[in-house]
Order: structure tokens, then C-alpha cells, then sequence
């Protein structure tokens, strides 16, 4: 019954599907079932279409071992085409992602990072169409065996993966009685903390908890934005479920300070902690401990050192009420505050569509073939607003100040 609510959730609310829609659904081997209900509930709300794609994890752990020394930092280019064609046709693309792991031997760990820095910058156009919303789009978690024994290595592989499961249906409200309603309800709630940061207007946020201490300015006319967005074209979407995060837009060329990550990373299946990033005037200057793999990602391109998102979440929300580590930034990121390093989002300013590249450069965007979240809330974080004259409390040891939780508490008074 629960994968049927998590498979109307994301057809409903995550690409709402409409009469005549086209959708693409990116997928694990593992994941079958719940492509087969999401295809089901996309029918029954008037697809034209559902087009599968296949992506399994152990293919490709076998390409990072096998594939020839002098292919690992190529990709096809036919295959950026493929996926941008896709999206250039109007097709809604659902992503069913799980973590992989790769051996962690330097040898594998390498190899997977020239392949996937390879892969970022080639289908970088694809990111950048997606991240501009020019279509509809949403990424959804989905257990794998590899996955849940990461999570849960004390139990048997069937009792993990009923475990994570369950984690997952309940985050994502899969479990209650009108799970599309209780999405809505979300929705509203994560609107109306971002309209109240909209009103402020802050130059800069300052974040400082035990292990962090930094500032990052905002750009001028930045926009917040919660829960679900909208397409060029005016269709409502929700790009993440579940979410628990408002964001907006940093300018790259004024972050300063330290941060130290709360919850791993996972970069070219290589799970990263106890890592911390010094910033000055914008870029990674210095991480501690030192670490190949972070410094192979920041190398990416000219923006994989500079942030695009700035992102407030309560130390106290549903996924972080878990106590548990998920291993998944889709999941990590909506239990703490962060930023992310590399691209951007363009709706983040005011008419950002409307502006050229020099204008949008000039305001402080950030622009990468890379966006990869970096962890660092945790409940002894506060969270300072600054003004021209005066610095306004947002969060305190890692809870919104009365007038933002009040919007919790209100809203859910009412639900």
C-alpha cells in the first residue's frame, strides 16, 4: 500500500502529471517495482508516454574497473545529446537515485573520479537546462541492498532494506492517510519561511555552531524559494521529495569563514567525513584533513570551488528527527543546513531569466559543471541574518526563532 502512496506522491506532486505528458523515468535494476507503480499512477492521471531508463550500479562499478586507460576521461557525446533531447521534448524526468560504493582502494576511488568528473562537464548543458526549470523534474530515493547495509550493517540484507523502507515512506509522508494532501500542507509551510526571509532582504547570512563559523553574503534581489517551483511555462512542480529545506542564492565572490561537515559526502563512491572547508573571499582555499578525492572535485572546473546554495533547514525536522546518517545527500540534506558547491539555481534572483551572462556574473552567480551539497547544520548551530545596521536571529541551537517556528505550528494546527 505505501508504495503505491510514495508512487502517486511523486507523479502528483513531484512532476504532476498532466493529460498528454511525456515522462522519462531514470531507474535502478532494484527499483523495478516502484517504476512499475509510478508508470501505473501516470497513466491513470493521462500520460501520453512513460520512456524507461535503465541505470544499474554494478554496470557501472564495471566500467570504473574495466573500462580502457584512455576512455576514462571522455563520455559520448551522443549521450548528452540523447538526455537534452529528452528534455528539449518536453518530457517530465523522474530520477530514482541510490548511493553507490565503490572499493575503496585508491586505484578504484580514482579511476571513478576521472570518469565522473568526465561525465559532470559533458552533461553539464543537461544540468544547467534542468536546474533553469525549463521542464519538470523531481528525484525520489528507492532502497538498494548495497545502500540499506550501509545504513543499517547490523541486519541481514532483507531486514535492511525493510528498514530503510520504512525510513523512507515516512519522510516522505508515504505512510499517512492522504499522503498527497500532506504534501500540500508541506508546501505551504516551507512557502511561507521563504516569504518571510524574502522580506528581509539580507545582505549576508552568518552561520556559527561548535565546529563552523561562516559568512556568506547573498546576491542583490536573491529570492528564497520552498518546496515546489515552477517551469518557464508556469507548470508547478516539486524537484525534491521529500524536502525540508528553504534556499537561496550566495554571491560566490563573498563567503568567508570555516566550515565542518555533520553528515558524510559521498563523492566517486567514496564516503567523506570529519572534512573541513576554509573559505576566503569565495573559494575553498584549504580542507583538513587533506583529501584527493574533495581536491580532484574542486578542480573541476572554475565554479566546483565556489557556492551556488545556501540552504536553512532545522536540526529538528522529520528526517533529522531519524538520528540517522542515510548516506544520501537527498535524504542528509534536508536534516541540516548547507551550501553546495558548484552551480547555482537562476530562479534564486529576481527576473534571473531575463539577465545576460555578464549581468549575472557581475551579481555574484556561480556557474559549474558540478552542485554537490555540503552538510554542516547540527542542533548547537545559530544562524544570524545581517542588515545594514542590525543582525536579526534566524535560527537558534538549530530551531527557527518564534516567528518562523510559529509558522510550523500554526500551519499544522490547521492541518
Amino acid at each position: 500500500m505505501y508504495l503505491n502512496n510514495y508512487a502517486k506522491i511523486i507523479v502528483n506532486i513531484g512532476v504532476a502529471v498532466e493529460k498528454g505528458d511525456l515522462i522519462k523515468i531514470n531507474f535502478s535494476s532494484e527499483h523495478l517495482p516502484l517504476v512499475r507503480e509510478i508508470s501505473k499512477e501516470a497513466y491513470k492521471s493521462g500520460a501520453q508516454f512513460v520512456s524507461l531508463n535503465l541505470r544499474d550500479p554494478e554496470i557501472e562499478k564495471i566500467r570504473v574497473r574495466y573500462l580502457k586507460e584512455e576512455f576514462l576521461g571522455s563520455f559520448p557525446k551522443s549521450e548528452v545529446e540523447n538526455e537534452l533531447n529528452y528534455a528539449k521534448s518536453g518530457y517530465s524526468t523522474i530520477t530514482i537515485v541510490a548511493p553507490t560504493f565503490v572499493d575503496e582502494d585508491y586505484d578504484s576511488v580514482e579511476r571513478a573520479s576521472i570518469i565522473n568528473k568526465a561525465k559532470s562537464i559533458a552533461m553539464s548543458p543537461c544540468r544547467s537546462f534542468g536546474m533553469e526549470n525549463h521542464h519538470k523534474w523531481v528525484v525520489v530515493n528507492a532502497p538498494t541492498k548495497e545502500w540499506a547495509m550501509q545504513v543499517f550493517p547490523e541486519h541481514p540484507e532483507n531486514k535492511a532494506i525493510e528498514l530503510l523502507w520504512n525510513h523512507i515512506f515516512d519522510v516522505t509522508k508515504s505512510n499517512e492517510q492522504n499522503p498527497v494532501s500532506a504534501w500540500q500542507q508541506q508546501d505551504g509551510i516551507l512557502k511561507n519561511i521563504a516569504k518571510r526571509l524574502n522580506k528581509f532582504q539580507f545582505s549576508a547570512l552568518r552561520f556559527i555552531s561548535e565546529k563552523t563559523d561562516l559568512t556568506v553574503s547573498l546576491v542583490k534581489n536573491h529570492v528564497w524559494l520552498g518546496g515546489s517551483e515552477t517551469t518557464k511555462d508556469g507548470k508547478v512542480f516539486m524537484s525534491n521529495i521529500p524536502v525540508e529545506e528553504v534556499w537561496t542564492m550566495p554571491n560566490k565572490y563573498h563567503v568567508n569563514g570555516y566550515v565542518s561537515i555533520t553528515k558524510p559526502i559521498i563523492l566517486a563512491g567514496e564516503t567523506i567525513q570529519d572534512l573541513k572547508l576554509f573559505f576566503e573571499n569565495g573559494k575553498v582555499t584549504r580542507i583538513e584533513p587533506q583529501h584527493q578525492v574533495v581536491l580532484d572535485f574542486l578542480l573541476t572546473d572554475e565554479g566546483a570551488n565556489r557556492i551556488g546554495e545556501v540552504a536553512l533547514v532545522s536540526a529538528y525536522s522529520g528526517i533529522a528527527k531519524t538520528n540517522i546518517t542515510f548516506k544520501s545527500t537527498l535524504l542528509d540534506e534536508n536534516a541540516a543546513c548547507h551550501i553546495a558547491l558548484g552551480q547555482a539555481y537562476i530562479d534564486n534572483i529576481l527576473d534571473g531569466p531575463l539577465k545576460n551572462e555578464e549581468e549575472l556574473t557581475e551579481l555574484g552567480m556561480n556557474r559549474s559543471a558540478v552542485h554537490e551539497d555540503i552538510m554542516f547544520g547540527d542542533r548547537s548551530m545559530s544562524v544570524y541574518g545581517l542588515l545594514e545596521k542590525e543582525e536579526i536571529l534566524i535560527m537558534e541551537n538549530g530551531k527557527y526563532r518564534f516567528e518562523f517556528s510559529c509558522i510550523y505550528k500554526c500551519l499544522s494546527r490547521n492541518v
